[in-house]
């Protein structure tokens, strides 16, 4: 790195700098300042100084801060992007308290590497508090990879976002970073049976045809609480649905599933409020604040002891699709993944499908 806020008791000192400048092979040939300055942009001002001075080409500066780029980051979000967004959570929390202070220019796999290692020792420092405050066994290691990833890739798209920019707020990076290592978990699966019970366990048609829905149309838990009647063509069995990055796509509905007719019943029930003068709201489920709550109460009901959640309802709802010989691509589409990568984790899921197939072949030798 060439510019480095420095630190006192943990937290930068306002506009005091060290300047790092190397300018041959070695670790001598370096030259440091540590000066205070009024801005950021007098501090890069200063070190493309020092560069010309030492015959090195100047550095295009990096006009604001990654906190600066943040901050704006996050009101384009707000305008941009619907439904649940983790990427300000994961800045905030993490990614700003670490890099807030630097540029964009002065990030270096170095850095990188660093903030990776910390991250896993407070993910393992957490969890040995909670170890034992529940007289559990010391975990020897934390496995949050994929969130570290996560913070990192949110971190790299910002500041993407931030060179997209007219007037541009930074530079590209000129490294990618190197990700931990992450395999992704097998998904849970519910069988029908379970999943029918749920459902018959559901206490109203709100419910009902809410958890129908997860599973027969695999919506993610945000994209059924924004669902709206004017997204439904019963007449083509199909829904438009709004998923992450507020990407539509449109999902078949079965003619002989459940959910096509608890769907018909929910728009007639709220059609019936409607014209009673109740006020329904836009979406079809829209107060589904406590869904979690009725969801586990119908299982309760149902006696189904096994960590199903609503999100297990989607993971079946793909699983499903591959046992009945669905195309990989085709279930994609109807998760909405951008990655088919994301998709394939489903195809180990597929155990009964794989049974059949077995039995089929070698049963009769």
């Amino acid at each position: 790195m060439t510019i480095k806020p420095v630190y006192r008791n943990g937290r930068p000192i306002p506009g005091v700098y060290d300047v790092y400048i190397k300018f041959g092979p070695h670790d001598k040939d370096r030259f440091r300042r540590r000066k205070k300055f009024a801005d950021d942009s007098e501090a890069q001002a200063y070190e493309n100084d020092m560069r010309r001075r030492l015959g090195l080409e100047a550095k295009k500066p990096s006009p604001f801060t990654i906190n600066a780029i943040a901050t704006k980051y996050k009101d384009w979000m707000r305008n941009h992007i619907a439904g649940k967004n983790d990427k300000p959570r994961m800045l905030d929390n993490y990614v700003l308290p670490y890099f807030g202070e630097f540029f964009p220019s002065n990030l270096t796999s170095q850095l990188i590497n660093a903030y990776q290692e910390k991250r896993l020792a407070m993910a393992l420092n957490k969890a040995v508090v909670i170890a034992g405050k529940k007289g559990l066994p010391i975990p020897k290691k934390k496995p949050i990879h994929r969130q570290i990833n996560l913070e990192l890739q949110a971190m790299s798209t910002m500041i993407d976002w931030g060179a997209a920019q007219s007037p541009a707020l930074c530079e590209k990076l000129d490294f990618t970073f190197d990700m931990l290592p992450y395999k992704r978990q097998i998904p849970l699966v519910a069988t029908r049976d379970e999943v029918n019970a749920i459902i018959d366990a559901a206490s109203d048609l709100f419910h009902k045809s809410l958890f129908s829905g997860l599973y027969e149309a695999g919506l993610r838990s945000e994209e059924a609480r924004t669902l709206r009647p004017m997204d439904v063509n019963v007449e083509s069995e199909v829904i438009r649905v709004r998923g992450k990055g507020n990407k539509t796509r449109m999902v078949p509905l079965s003619a002989e599933g459940r959910f096509l007719g608890l769907l018909k019943e929910r728009l007639a029930e709220i059609e019936k409020l409607q014209k009673e003068g109740k006020d329904t709201g836009e979406f079809i489920w829209g107060n589904i604040g406590s869904f979690k709550t009725a969801f586990n109460g119908a299982k309760r009901r149902a006696k189904i002891t096994r960590k199903i959640t609503p999100h297990v309802f989607r993971h079946s709802f793909a699983s499903h699709l591959l046992e009945a010989d669905a195309d990989i691509r085709d279930i994609q589409e109807m998760m909405g993944h951008e990655d088919i990568a994301t998709t394939q984790i489903y195809a180990h899921t597929t155990f009964a499908k794989n049974k059949k197939l077995v039995n089929r072949a070698f049963g009769k030798i």
